[in-house]
């Protein structure tokens, strides 16, 4: 179909006019819709004020309030704030509706009058402040909207008061403020940071949460903790236990937990083990991990299969066994570790290695005696010139000279022959040390001299 010349001039004329005249339609189309919109909320909010829910009522007023912009809410918002014992905001809003030249503004003004009076005559002012900023203020609890945010001046009434301050990332504060009537308040609160929240969840439920240590609820588990690196564990019964590392922060509020989700192990089958060992203070490890040292106080209880059992104690070969565990029954196992270890073999220095030691402090007693013996023979040589002069015989200066004598002398004996003891029993050591040996030696001082005594079993 072919348009005209003039046909395409009219529909683009009509095109063109069009909104001009679908826009009233279409704006009083929304004028409606609001209207009833807020005739909806209006009515949920009057149902909730002749409850006496007066929160959620102001919360209904203002919402229909924008949604259709009626001066005769502001009126109702402010009753509805005088209900909440409000009256600062009550004194706004009436305000506000005065200002709209209603019919009834004789009657606003007289109740805006008597409610001023009331403020001046029974309400107090306080200047509050908090570190940080920026925190909202309620009135004896958190119902309705706040007070205020600070830094803010408020108007509350006389009396005992509590003041809730509340920002994101911080500690809930209350304080109880005593108000006096036309009495001036400044006031400044610290809000400490809040406490990072852990959430804990376990597969199955149930599980005992500890940190650090310490036991602080079950599975599953929500609560506000001390921040910082922590270590936390859960254990449940017939489960192995669950230890890992947290580290809490202030970002973990309680809308950002930090989360730990866990599915715990059934413990395995276990048996016990008991070890019967002939030397005290061998040390155990079972699986290359320590557990004690003999005598055990009560049988290993171990996971059902085969482990590696070591014993190892100075002086002696280490005994290496593989033991098998059986659930529910105990396995016992006698481990005999016997004589010392041969020479060349691990466990200790070898025989060989004591001889050379004992001939080298055989030695050195040998050298003292030599050193003893040169000054014996010192001392008697001064006591031999004492007593060759009339002055010194016989006078306390002989007998301390010959006492000298004698001490160094005993010294000389006891020197060498200690050392000879000694140096004798290392050579014995080290010419059988071929074979499996265990030495004993030991020096016993004697009236003029020393002995020597040792035992080598072979």
């Amino acid at each position: 179909m072919r348009l005209s010349r003039w046909g395409f001039g009219m529909l683009c004329t009509w095109l063109a006019l069009t909104p001009l005249w679908l826009a009233p339609r279409d704006a009083a189309a929304q004028e409606d819709a609001a209207k009833e919109k807020a005739k909806e909320i209006f009515a949920r909010g009057k149902a909730d004020y002749d409850a006496g829910r007066f929160v959620e009522a102001l919360a209904a007023f203002q919402e229909a309030y924008a949604t259709k912009p009626v001066p005769m809410m502001l009126k109702i918002i402010a009753q509805t704030h005088e209900a909440l014992e409000n009256l600062p905001a009550a004194v706004d809003f009436y305000a506000q509706y005065q200002a709209s030249n209603p019919k009834d503004a004789d009657k606003v003004a007289e109740k805006l009058d008597a409610l001023r009076k009331v403020l001046a005559a029974s309400w107090a002012t306080v200047e509050l402040t908090s570190e940080p900023a920026g925190a909202e203020v309620w009135l004896n609890k958190k119902a309705g909207p706040p007070r205020g945010t600070t830094p803010v001046t408020l108007q509350l009434p006389a009396g005992t008061q509590t003041l809730l301050l509340e920002k994101a990332g911080f500690q809930t504060v209350q304080r109880a403020v005593k108000l006096t009537a036309g009495r001036p308040m400044t006031l400044g609160l610290a809000l400490p940071a809040a406490m990072p929240t852990l959430t804990v969840r376990t597969t199955p439920v149930g599980a005992d949460v500890l940190l650090d240590g310490a036991p602080i609820g079950r599975t599953p588990f929500s609560q506000a903790v001390t921040g910082g690196a922590r270590r936390l564990e859960l254990r449940l019964s017939g489960h192995e236990p669950h230890v890992e590392s947290v580290q809490l922060t202030a970002a973990h509020t309680a809308a950002t937990p930090l989360i730990v989700e866990v599915t715990l192990r059934p413990l395995a089958a276990e048996g016990a083990l008991a070890i019967k060992i002939d030397r005290p203070g061998s040390v155990v490890l079972v699986d290359d991990r320590e557990v004690g040292r003999s005598p055990l106080s009560e049988p290993l209880r171990l996971p059902e299969g085969l482990h590696k059992l070591v014993v190892r104690a100075d002086g002696a070969r280490a005994h290496e066994e593989m033991v098998t565990i059986n659930a529910g029954q105990t396995t016992t196992t006698r481990v005999e570790l016997g004589g010392v270890v041969q020479s060349g073999s691990g466990g200790g220095p070898s025989a060989r290695t004591w001889g050379w030691v004992l001939i080298g402090t055989g030695a050195a007693a040998l050298a003292a005696g030599g050193v003893f013996g040169a000054l014996a023979l010192s001392a008697d040589g001064k006591l031999g010139e004492c007593r060759a002069d009339p002055a010194c015989v016989r006078t306390s200066t002989e007998v301390d000279r010959a006492n000298d004598v004698r001490s160094k002398a005993l010294l000389t004996d006891i020197s060498v022959g200690a050392g000879v003891a000694i140096a004798g029993a290392g050579l014995a050591v080290v010419l059988f040390s071929d074979a499996p040996t265990e030495a004993h030696v030991g020096v016993v001082p004697l009236v003029g001299g020393a002995a020597a005594a040792g035992r080598w079993e072979f």
